[in-house]
């Protein structure tokens, strides 16, 4: 098995540790880098596929790890996020219309897209925020991703049972609420990393 983090070959340091070991000894030995894409044999793989030994190192003949500058990933991602909210807000309000209007093909694909976004910005966020020497901020959005929870529990149980006027409601009047707060906490973020003072946590 060839090793490599990023482009230099590491195999030597590496090959004699088992699968969870090598993932866990990379990641330890980063600095002011996260680790941002595994590949096996030229296929990406999440963290999980190594710590639960999911292949057996002897069908694996290339294993790269690639990382990116911790403040570049989180620059990235805010970047992305301050883009990707407003176009969110926008498509809860578009699926609150379609579910009323008994628009019922758009109003499911529309509902999706909003769980699929909610799922990827309360991810993203909470992993900026544990990067960031920003401890206020991340427990400001700790309790609120705890608190959305509830109208999304309560949302996903009226989809089930198809009652689609209360999905509705949850949206407009209580998910969409927490979208808005999202927007303010990532501008807050966003101006936090342009300000040259901003710490790194492990840095």
């Amino acid at each position: 098995m060839i090793i490599y983090l990023n482009n230099e070959e590491i195999s030597e340091k590496y090959n004699s540790l088992e699968l969870p070991n090598i993932l866990k000894e990379i990641k330890n030995n980063l600095e002011d880098e996260i680790l941002n894409k595994i590949l096996v044999n030229g296929v990406e793989v999440n963290e999980k596929y190594l710590m639960e030994t999911l292949i057996e190192k002897k069908d694996i003949k290339k294993l790269q790890f690639i990382t990116k500058n911790t403040e570049n990933l989180i620059k990235e991602t805010i970047k992305e996020a301050s883009e990707y909210l407003p176009k969110l807000k926008n498509g809860i309000s578009d699926t609150v219309s379609y579910f009323r209007n008994g628009e019922e093909k758009q109003a499911h694909d529309n509902y999706q897209l909003v769980m699929d976004g909610l799922e990827w910005y309360t991810g993203v966020i909470i992993k900026v925020l544990s990067l960031l020497d920003e401890q206020e901020l991340y427990n400001k959005a700790e309790k609120m991703i705890k608190k959305l929870n509830r109208p999304l529990s309560d949302m996903m149980v009226a989809y089930n049972k198809q009652d689609y006027v209360l999905v509705a409601d949850i949206l407009e009047y209580e998910i969409i609420e927490y979208v808005v707060k999202f927007i303010d906490i990532n501008e807050k973020i966003k101006k936090r990393i342009q300000n040259e003072r901003v710490n790194y946590n492990g840095s």
